[in-house]
């Protein structure tokens, strides 16, 4: 017997069994069987779209489609389909913002807690789908007399407006202060807008307003009833872009807000970027607190000592000349400066109020071998300019120590010649200690020199796993995410790694630890700066890629 005649034979006898006037001849049986696959045909279309709770006080109205109603039931009962399925749409966006928005309508602290895949150090904004987790954190409090106070951090870079100033740290030594408190979103950093909840919410209610497609489903999650709202959102950036994907602006994305059925309270927040590949979760909120007292602390930043100060470039007495540079310009003036170590020329193409003895060192005499022609990427306002140079030998120390429970040497910082952090890094923290690992005795017979540069030959190879048993998660992470990112520009990556040999080794009492001096050769490094001019001098200045 065929699925239909199944359905009809089941309907036929429910008619009969409820000994019912109506089915008084063939013609009625077939119009009620026709209004039950055509209510049933036209339910599974508007599963996903616009079925509303109140669809089955319209059915049941008259006594046909009350049967009909009946034989939908028996027909889901054959196909083994739940038309109770609570992830049904239950509401309309609209109804259950407006009830969110209420629900935070007297809020006066909030503090979440979220990942991201990015770096730890790097924009705000920034976004790669393959680099590992960040940490960040996030608190917002007004003050009874309306001061508004908050932070957003993240490893390597924390933003901290006090109600007064506005206040920026890029680890270890780089800052920005404002006389003045920015609005949240400033510097990029877009996770802080999450934290004005009844603003984020109110944005999408507009939408919303507009696009009745948009609808909540209702889901049981570890046993609590939870409603759920996705948003998508389409980017204006070519998918052949280099920028594509590089942040979520960039990207077509999935927008999940998460509400507790009871209390309306926004609970949680994700965002898928759409790939070739297939969907990545990219941001998630895990953590949300409303109303909990915050301690003062959250919102006084410490500096350290010397501070490296961003601001806006200023006004030069030849400024004119500046002004007239062209991107590919003012890319061949700056890298010809610090080829002559020409730094108070160089410092004119920067927004930076000195430039770090370790840049100097790393960029100094370097030898420009090609400029190439600048471009526009993306909804980035200024210029993109590849360029290959190549730079000087280099000579570190790397700081080894094995007072560890596996017993062997991992790296525990690297300087420079005169024992400064190398690049302006901190130390390089491990948060827990060394594993022990399968082969623990191979490595744990290394001598100093030894693990250095077994690390440093798994660094030329790109072998991540390998590497993690010298240096913490955090530090490969990083790694792996500038990686990715210089690939991103089709750059041949392990040709700009140098050849690195060791040399002495001493120790040293002071910070019990082995140090093993590492010579690297010279190399070519191919890479992007971006530049631009929308400041008040109206001249190109070096945006990033000056790492």
């Amino acid at each position: 017997m065929s699925t239909a005649e199944r359905i009809e034979k089941l309907v036929k006898e429910f008619l009969k069994a409820k000994k019912t006037s109506a089915v008084v001849s063939p013609q009625m049986d077939e119009k009620i069987l026709g209004d039950a696959f055509t209510a049933f045909e036209k339910s599974k279309t508007t599963r996903s779209d616009n079925l509303q709770p109140s669809i089955w006080r319209i059915i049941m109205k008259n006594r046909i489609t009350k049967f009909a109603a009946a034989a939908i039931i028996i027909i889901a009962a054959v196909l083994s389909i739940n038309i109770f399925d609570k992830s049904l749409p239950v509401a309309s966006a609209t109804q259950v913002l407006q009830d969110a928005i209420k629900a935070v309508s007297d809020v006066w602290s909030v503090h979440m807690k979220a990942q991201m895949r990015t770096l730890p150090d790097d924009n705000f904004s920034l976004i790669g789908l393959e680099l590992d987790f960040v940490p960040i954190e996030m608190w917002k409090r007004t003050g009874k007399e309306g001061l508004i106070q908050w932070r957003v951090e993240k490893p390597g870079r924390v933003l901290v407006v006090d109600g007064k100033n506005t206040l920026m740290l890029i680890r270890p030594n780089k800052g920005v202060l404002e006389k003045e408190p920015w609005p949240l979103g400033c510097f990029d950093s877009w996770q802080g807008l999450l934290l004005n909840v009844q603003d984020l919410l109110d944005s999408e209610l507009q939408i919303a307003k507009n696009d009745i497609r948009r609808q909540v489903i209702r889901q049981e999650i570890e046993g609590r009833d939870k409603l759920i709202l996705k948003v998508e959102v389409k980017t204006n950036v070519a998918k052949d872009d280099y920028l594509r994907n590089m942040f979520i602006s960039e990207s077509d994305h999935l927008k999940v807000y998460q509400f507790d059925a009871q209390t309306k309270l926004l609970e949680s927040f994700q965002v898928y970027v759409h790939s070739e590949e297939g969907d990545v979760l990219i941001f998630e909120v895990t953590d949300i607190e409303y109303n909990k007292e915050i301690d003062d602390s959250v919102f006084v930043l410490d500096w350290p000592e010397n501070m490296i100060w961003y601001g806006e470039p200023q006004v030069l007495p030849d400024n004119e000349k500046y002004q007239q540079m062209t991107p590919k310009e003012m890319t061949e003036a700056f890298f010809e400066a610090c080829s002559r170590e020409d730094w108070g020329e160089a410092l004119k193409f920067l927004s930076t109020s000195e430039i770090s003895e370790q840049k100097k060192k790393y960029y100094g005499r370097l030898e420009i071998i090609s400029i190439g022609e600048p471009f526009r990427s993306g909804n980035y306002a200024g210029w993109i300019v590849p360029y290959k140079v190549k730079l000087q030998p280099a000579e570190s120390k790397v700081r080894l120590s094995n007072a560890n429970p596996a017993k062997r040497f991992v790296i525990t910082g690297i300087y420079d010649s005169k024992m400064q952090f190398l690049s302006g890094k901190e130390e390089i923290r491990w948060s827990s200690p060394p594993e022990i690992l399968p082969d623990n005795d191979t490595y744990a017979k290394m001598t100093p020199s030894e693990a250095a540069k077994a690390f440093y030959e798994a660094f030329s190879m790109l072998d991540w796993n390998e590497m993690r048993k010298f240096v913490p998660d955090s530090y490969v992470g990083a790694i792996k995410g500038n990686v990715e990112i210089m690939a991103n520009f089709d750059m041949d990556i392990q040709k700009q790694f140098p050849a690195v040999e060791t040399g002495e080794v001493f120790w040293s009492a002071e910070q019990s630890a082995y140090f093993v001096t590492c010579y690297e050769s010279s190399r070519v490094q191919q890479c992007i700066l971006s530049v631009r001019n929308d400041n008040a001098a109206k001249r190109y200045v070096v945006d990033g890629g000056f790492f």
